[in-house]
């Protein structure tokens, strides 16, 4: 068994490194995934929220009643705006995640001062995406996945939990149109993923 305390686990290696950056995000962060498997999370809710499309193309004819239209490029449901701030949430981290990442490589040693600032700006994203964001994804697709049940669940819902009718249309955006842009978003967000590689984690 080795002596040397380095390599005995990531924790231990960052907290000896030389990386100021590395040494702050594990003692002072309080959420500490690497940026590269941040990135893949927001690519697998992104295309998690893609699935909103073909949900909703398997609505019974029953369920025209509470949603004004079975066509997802037409229907605007209310209800989308969750999806929305999701999508946005994933998006403008991943831009942040992905600036912060290519900064800091740039301009490494880092001063304590702008490391612990890169940290800040890190934990703030990965918070937004994976719990604020990920929360409205993943409450945006199963409410529009209660409609794929049938009438019955749909109208239950609606009478019994929601008191007013969420899929009315009037939403930002129809379903098959932000199943567009979270695909489009996945795509990118993985695209980022491979150009950072195994370095970013």
């Amino acid at each position: 068994m080795s002596d040397d305390p380095r390599g005995a686990d990531p924790i231990t290696d960052a907290i000896l490194s030389e990386s100021v950056y590395e040494r702050l995000r594990y003692t002072e962060g309080i959420i500490t995934v690497p940026v590269g498997r941040v990135l893949t999370y927001q690519a697998a809710l992104l295309g998690l929220l893609a699935t909103i499309l073909p949900l909703y193309a398997v609505y019974p004819d029953a369920v025209a009643e509470h949603v004004g239209t079975l066509d997802p490029f037409f229907a605007t449901p209310q209800v989308l705006f969750l999806g929305v701030v999701g999508w946005a949430s994933e998006i403008g981290s991943a831009l942040t995640l992905t600036g912060t990442y290519w900064y800091r490589i740039r301009t490494e040693p880092l001063s304590e001062a702008t490391a612990r600032t890169i940290v800040t700006v890190e934990q703030i994203a990965i918070g937004l995406s994976l719990i604020t964001g990920g929360l409205a994804i993943v409450a945006t697709v199963g409410l529009i996945a209660l409609g794929a049940f049938g009438a019955s669940v749909l109208s239950t819902y609606l009478g019994a939990v929601a008191g007013e009718n969420v899929f009315a249309q009037g939403g930002m955006l129809s379903v098959g149109h932000l199943s567009i842009l979270a695909v489009l978003g996945c795509l990118s967000v993985l695209g980022v993923r491979a150009v950072l590689g195994r370095d970013a984690g």
